[in-house]
């Protein structure tokens, strides 16, 4: 049994999808909730203005790369496009302007010690 992360019901394994680019992985939401989420990403696709040629958080033409699509999660409204690693990178520290803010204190204090 594992517990949803989108709905925190604990239902058996089988109604967990297995990643394709990882055999031994089960998303974290259920199957039935996964359904929904993607529903709702491609509504935001459609109504999200025109992917632009820079990501819209370091600015940085990605070339060739598309940029992601960056939508709050909890209002599910979109919040701009983003290139991989922004995207990766303000997903680890948790979507929060309080978990970026903890890492620029980090950094500033590793800095002033240099």
């Amino acid at each position: 049994m594992y517990e949803c992360k989108t709905c925190k019901k604990f239902l058996p394994i089988e109604k967990y999808r297995l990643r394709k680019d990882r055999s031994n992985y089960r998303v974290k939401d259920c199957r039935k909730c996964e359904k929904k989420i993607q529903r709702k990403i491609s509504d935001l696709k459609r109504s999200a203005p025109l992917m632009p040629k820079n990501c819209d958080c370091c600015g940085e033409d990605r070339g060739e790369s598309l940029l992601q699509l960056d939508h709050c999660h909890e209002e599910g409204n979109f919040r701009g496009w983003l290139c991989n690693k922004c995207n990766t990178g303000i997903g680890a520290l948790g979507d929060t302007t309080g978990g970026l803010q903890k890492a620029i204190e980090y950094l500033r204090k590793s800095n002033a010690s240099i």
